[in-house]
């Protein structure tokens, strides 16, 4: 069997302990209710990419929050994510995706940035392990395009304006509505495809070769959603004592 995977399904193999079952599950079950994406951040997520291209085309520069990437010299267009793959030779995997933001710098290396619509939290360590990974499987697929080195990997956290503080200013009103501000936070990721791509893929192959299911990860809250779904649709909602 021919597997192709998404950077972002990539990014659940990141944690030593990630549920192989709801990999399983995300792999031969495709577009479960859980497993939907609200449109309005990608909205968000083109919007944020519009804004930073534009800048480029005017000022030849990044806006000045975005300083700490570094020099850049040339706003790189992200190849489509049908285009831009790779496939692994141990596994015969294929990884895809599109970044969303490629950067070169005066000294010739290459920076990649992926936009979040969310608020920094340090604390969340698996999410964010998980954007790692995505990350790097982006550098993996850019170099093998010609992009390298790639040095440096930065997630920018677009952070909503949303306290009271912004909501009483002038800020939040415009002429045909509301205006919700951002915040930036850079946050640098290490940068190691060379370990961790090889790891990742790895599970995603012995995931591949399962006919049935694993065992659930102790606890893991999206297998305990399912597993209540199929009692639900077996049985009848009557008979759920839960």
């Amino acid at each position: 069997m021919n597997i192709t995977i998404s950077a972002t399904e990539l990014g659940n193999y990141a944690t030593r302990y990630s549920c192989l079952r709801c990999a399983w599950v995300r792999m031969h079950i495709k577009d479960l209710p859980y497993q939907a994406f609200p449109a309005i951040f990608s909205s968000i997520d083109s919007f944020t990419k519009n804004v930073i291209a534009t800048h480029f085309e005017k000022y030849s520069s990044l806006p000045e929050w975005l300083g700490d990437i570094g020099n850049v010299t040339e706003n790189i267009k992200p190849p489509n994510w049908r285009k831009f793959h790779r496939t692994d030779e141990a596994t015969g995997i294929t990884v895809r995706g599109e970044a969303d933001a490629i950067f070169r710098l005066a000294d010739g290396s290459y920076v990649i940035a992926d936009y979040k619509t969310s608020r920094y939290n340090p604390d969340r360590k698996s999410t964010l392990l998980s954007y790692q990974m995505q990350l790097n499987a982006y550098a993996w697929i850019s170099e093998s395009y010609g992009y390298k080195p790639i040095n440096h990997l930065y997630l920018i956290f677009m952070e909503p304006e949303s306290q009271k503080e912004y909501a009483s200013s002038n800020f939040s009103v415009s002429q045909t509505g509301i205006a919700l501000g951002f915040k930036s936070n850079i946050i640098e990721v290490e940068r190691r495809p060379e370990k961790l791509i090889p790891t990742a893929l790895s599970k995603v192959h012995s995931v591949s070769k399962m006919k049935t299911p694993p065992d659930s990860r102790n606890r893991c809250r999206d297998c305990l959603k399912l597993d209540k779904m199929i009692v639900k649709m077996t049985y009848g909602i009557s008979n759920d004592k839960n």
